[in-house]
């Protein structure tokens, strides 16, 4: 009798038709398939991790990589109390800010952006992905931080929209994860506004820049989740804000100046040059400003 030798079919790789600019190895249907492809061709950990050549861009905002030609604009906005609860030392000066993003880019696990204000060409931040794992397909945001004259706008919202739609429909990630430090109040404030699911506390995480033992609060995101997250984000990105401006002066009978307080419908592109301040304009109490992470 003749054997027979079965033979392995070869992983199917063909590009699904929802899929845009996705690695192979991400189309791949099983952990172990996307295994081999990883072990045949190593330069995917640079193409797919690294990303320096990806441009993330929409709604007034584009995310590019980060770059030492960005160090001057990111040194003017630092300063160490809105630095307070990041997990690196505070960049100090334009020469600091260099060492940073040197740092940045030559860590593997990172894949930073810079955060440009698209109509006016200003950076305005900075954010990354890290420790992406396209076999286990996970991926972690972080390394966050924005122009304090932004705060309240809608640079952070787009930003994550940008960030986690590359994350889950071109990589197709099963999860997106944030760590926080457990005395960012802002940034635990922002994760929650985001919908991310809060899993708990890791005590004494890790150490943080002043020497001391910090907790780190833990968010996700999972791919069945993705999209109510993102119907929350084009709400808030999307819906135009009503936000205080200041009316004529006059004077009043005894000389002294009056301003009036008017309102102002914001239209959602224009919206990130307009700064919500939470206070209460006449009967009409203004939007909180959304928390940068």
């Amino acid at each position: 009798m003749r054997s027979r030798t079965r033979l392995r079919r070869a992983p199917d790789l063909r590009r699904r038709s929802s899929e845009r600019n996705v690695h192979p190895c991400v189309t791949s249907s099983s952990t172990a398939d996307r295994s081999v492809v990883l072990a045949a061709t190593p330069a995917c950990v640079l193409i797919c991790a690294v990303q320096h050549d990806v441009v993330l861009e929409g709604h007034g905002f584009r995310l590019e990589p980060l770059a030492v030609a960005h160090a001057g604009a990111l040194a003017q906005i630092v300063d160490p109390t809105m630095w307070a609860g990041m997990s690196t030392t505070l960049p100090a000066g334009e020469v600091g800010m260099v060492n940073f993003i040197e740092d940045t880019r030559a860590t593997r696990a990172l894949t930073a952006f810079a955060v440009v204000d698209a109509g006016s060409g200003l950076v305005v931040g900075s954010t990354a992905f890290r420790d992406l794992s396209l076999d286990d397909r996970r991926v972690e945001i972080g390394r966050t931080f924005y122009a304090r004259s932004t705060w309240g706008s809608l640079v952070n919202p787009v930003s994550k929209w940008l960030l986690l739609r590359h994350a889950f429909e071109s990589w197709d990630v099963h999860r997106v994860g944030f760590r926080v430090d457990a005395r960012n109040a802002r940034s635990l404030a922002a994760m929650r506004r985001l919908g991310a699911y809060e899993e708990g506390v890791m005590r004494g995480h890790r150490t943080a820049p002043d020497g001391t033992r910090a907790d780190s609060v833990c968010f996700s995101i999972l791919a069945h989740e993705w999209a109510g997250v993102e119907l929350g984000l084009l709400a808030r990105i999307t819906s135009p804000r009503i936000v205080p401006v200041l009316g004529p002066v006059e004077m009043s009978a005894a000389g002294e100046p009056v301003i009036t307080p008017l309102l102002s419908v914001v239209p959602p592109v224009a919206d990130h040059v307009a700064e919500a301040t939470g206070q209460t304009v006449g009967a009409v109490t203004a939007l909180p400003p959304a928390v940068a992470l």
